[in-house]
């Protein structure tokens, strides 16, 4: 009996201690991105680039959703949700996410680039322009003079940014994971540690059975987690289709945060963001939710 009561409060503190189930989770952003919730999309988040609602090429029927790219080269785009809060103590990101690589007809790339982030930044404005970073590397967020600091997930696709930086993608690991914890004037620098913050932090191959399912794989929901007192972030991924929903909640990478690291930002808006260089792809959402605190792996509230 003393061993079985002591197991649960273990149990109960171990769920505090990462912040799950401590509370009904409150939303703080919640987004379709389809045609029948087009008139709310304007209110509730400002794209700035190459984003807009297209049809996702290939598709049995009509799916509309946010393409941030569009297999074309040179593009940069992100999504800024219009709310600015003040950080919370913890939060949960879901993104559903599809990325295709169908480059066009006069284009002779044979591997895509270069990926999309998740991200929660101190933005001076997010209806300007300078909220808006570089194509390519940049993935429409990195170098935006509007940003004074953020964290992120990446998800990064361009071989020449993988470990080691490959010859080309023919390995499949071209498919990366990786945090971002950047103070004033971000950019996306190779070399970034928990201890000093930077890019690139505790980048992580593509899992053997995922590899080559994440570009033309279809639909997949990531879960960012987030604790801002313990400097912690993890993501998972969860398939949507037939196709790939045996993987689900799959820990892709977490990192933990020194007390050196910058500091996370104390207020700021969720995006989403993605680029092509002079490789390409397709970037595109269906919805992200954002609430606060974090929760365990597993669906969002509806």
């Amino acid at each position: 009996m003393h061993r079985g009561r002591f197991l649960f409060a273990a149990a109960l503190m171990l769920v505090a201690a990462k912040g799950w189930g401590a509370a009904a989770p409150t939303t703080l952003i919640s987004q379709k991105f389809d045609l029948a919730n087009a008139s709310t999309i304007a209110t509730n988040f400002t794209l700035q680039g190459t984003g807009s609602l297209e049809q996702l090429l290939g598709s049995a029927t009509p799916d509309i959703d946010l393409a941030l790219t569009h297999n074309v080269a040179g593009e940069g785009g992100v999504a800024w949700a219009t709310a600015k809060i003040p950080a919370p103590t913890s939060f949960t990101v879901w993104a559903d996410i599809n990325v295709d690589f169908h480059p066009a007809a006069n284009e002779s790339q044979t591997c895509p680039a270069d990926g999309f982030a998740l991200a929660f930044a101190d933005v001076a404005d997010v209806t300007k322009s300078a909220a808006l970073g570089g194509a390519g590397g940049s993935m429409g967020l990195y170098g935006a003079s509007g940003i004074s600091s953020l964290i992120a997930s990446e998800t990064n696709t361009w071989y020449g940014n993988a470990p080691g930086k490959l010859a080309d993608c023919s390995s499949g690991n071209n498919v990366t994971f990786e945090f971002t914890d950047e103070g004033a004037k971000p950019g996306r620098n190779a070399g970034g540690t928990p201890d000093k913050g930077g890019a690139y932090i505790n980048q992580t191959v593509v899992p053997p059975n995922l590899n080559g399912k994440i570009i033309n794989g279809g639909w997949y929901r990531y879960q960012w987690d987030v604790d801002m007192t313990a400097g912690t972030m993890d993501l998972y991924i969860s398939g949507l289709d037939a196709s790939n929903n045996s993987v689900q909640n799959e820990k892709l990478n977490t990192v933990t945060f020194t007390a050196n690291a910058p500091k996370f930002p104390a207020q700021g808006h969720f995006g989403i963001a993605a680029g092509t260089g002079g490789g390409t792809e397709g970037v595109h959402v269906r919805q992200l939710i954002a609430v606060t605190p974090a929760q365990a792996p597993g669906a969002p509230p509806q």
